[in-house]
């Protein structure tokens, strides 16, 4: 079964961030949207794998989906709580 992907109403294009550096920013893009809306992060630091779904469930932010290209670069949809 295929990953469904959400419309996302905001998107972080973060090429180059360090995850340590990825998830204050993804903090910060997420308090401009309202409760149940949706953030798309996109990456290429292969830690970000890792990190984000870690920060997902640290914060109690929904990690919806989590896709890859099959190289570097990875896209995250997260739902504010």
């Amino acid at each position: 079964m295929a990953t469904e992907i959400p419309e996302a109403q905001a998107v972080l294009d973060a090429p180059g961030a360090s995850c340590a550096y990825l998830t204050p920013l993804i903090k910060e893009h997420l308090s401009a949207l309202a409760s149940g809306e949706v953030l798309e992060v996109l990456s290429d630091d292969p830690a970000s794998r890792e990190g984000v779904p870690a920060w997902s469930r640290l914060t109690g932010n929904e990690l919806i989906a989590s896709v890859t290209d099959g190289g570097r670069n990875a896209r995250f949809f997260l739902r504010k709580k």
